[in-house]
């Protein structure tokens, strides 16, 4: 199944998409019990049968066509979205970089998400506004020490990440963060696709296009560190929660290595595809005025 979240931005309700045109209002079927996805993951296996059911059999009251609705981050409010460096081969070749030993982990501030279509906030004194596509995966249960030959068991599904990246702050901090941080550098969706659905999440091809013009064009059979890898190495030591994202790493092509530097502007627009998930497309727009963040949000599950 297709899980959504839809709604304006920090307002969000959960849904499930039924064929290509209808979203069935998951708050509503369950007569509210169901405020977000990650609360739907919080019931396990047993909340996903439910939907499965909904889905096939759908009460009138819970459905709403899909065309013209707002299609926001899958989950509105992870715990912990973690990030993935130099994880694909041809990635780590245009960059001339070894191949890491191990996963090189970072951290996403929940507050960057955004949604498909959302605009990407140019920010403040930076020269190189990159993008990143990459497969996204959802933690489906709590999860210490995974045991790599277990790993679908904590895998609730599957999406798209733009790893959106301020490269001046990435490379004058040498840290991470605040380069991958910004408001609004983490778009995820258009949906999050059940793990039964997508058996092999390592066959996936993968693309961006920059104003239609084709800069990624990867599969994620190239990645160097696979799920079952980084869930154990992340795990060892640190509980992750349903509901937090992990971006698996991105393929070459990123602009920051293109000669010379070719990174988005103002007005670019950014459509990135995975095979069996859809598309998430987002424009960049100029920073105005500030804006709080809407994420993460609502506070409660």
């Amino acid at each position: 199944m297709k899980l959504v979240s839809f709604g304006p931005a920090g307002e969000e309700r959960p849904g499930a998409l039924v064929g290509e045109d209808q979203i069935l209002d998951l708050r509503a079927a369950s007569s509210g019990e169901m405020v977000t996805i990650r609360g739907l993951l919080d019931l396990g296996e047993a909340g996903l049968e439910r939907v499965a059911r909904w889905i096939e059999h759908p009460h009138d009251e819970w459905l709403l066509p899909a065309a013209g609705v707002r299609l926001g981050p899958p989950v509105t409010n992870p715990v912990t979205i973690v990030g993935v460096g130099l994880n694909y081969h041809s990635h780590t070749s245009e960059q001339s970089a070894r191949l890491p030993e191990r996963p090189l982990i970072f951290s996403k501030a929940p507050t960057s998400l955004a949604g498909d279509g959302d605009p990407l906030r140019y920010p403040v004194d930076e020269e190189n506004f990159d993008y990143e596509a990459e497969l996204g995966f959802v933690i489906g249960k709590p999860a210490l020490r995974i045991d790599p030959e277990r790993w679908q068991e904590y895998v609730a599904g599957y999406t798209i990440v733009n790893d959106v990246s301020a490269r001046d702050a990435q490379y004058a901090d040498r840290k991470w963060f605040r380069g991958k941080s910004y408001d609004t550098t983490c778009p995820m969706g258009p949906c999050l696709v059940t793990r039964d659905e997508i058996p092999d999440p390592h066959a996936l091809r993968i693309t961006a296009h920059l104003n239609g013009e084709l800069r990624q064009d990867g599969n994620t059979s190239d990645l160097i560190f696979r799920i079952p890898d980084l869930l154990a190495f992340a795990s060892r030591n640190i509980t992750f929660m349903p509901g937090d994202v992990f971006a698996t790493g991105t393929p070459g092509g990123v602009g920051i290595f293109m000669e010379p530097p070719a990174c988005m502007k103002i007005d670019d627009e950014i459509r990135i595809t995975l095979e069996k998930v859809g598309s998430l497309t987002n424009r960049v727009a100029e920073l105005s005025e500030p804006r709080v963040s809407p994420y993460p949000a609502p506070r409660g599950h």
